[in-house]
């Protein structure tokens, strides 16, 4: 059962499954610098990503799909 969603940001696992990729791909992204770090990463290191972190991905992921 899915835990109660206590803020409006999302957790590393949905925003990949909005920009339709894997975490993985989604974390190496980050990491090669082509999409910006979280939004922020709580005490447990759990990222989180709000709605312009994403508004902002989705557009570069689109330009860049574009580009193959």
């Amino acid at each position: 059962m899915p835990r109660p969603r206590l803020t409006k940001k999302m957790t590393t696992r949905e925003v990949a499954r909005e920009l339709g990729m894997t975490t993985e791909t989604l974390l190496k992204w980050i990491k090669c610098e082509v999409l910006s770090p979280p939004t922020c990463i709580d005490k447990n290191g759990t990222r989180y990503f709000d709605q312009e972190w994403l508004k902002k991905a989705k557009a570069i992921v689109k330009s860049k799909r574009a580009d193959e």
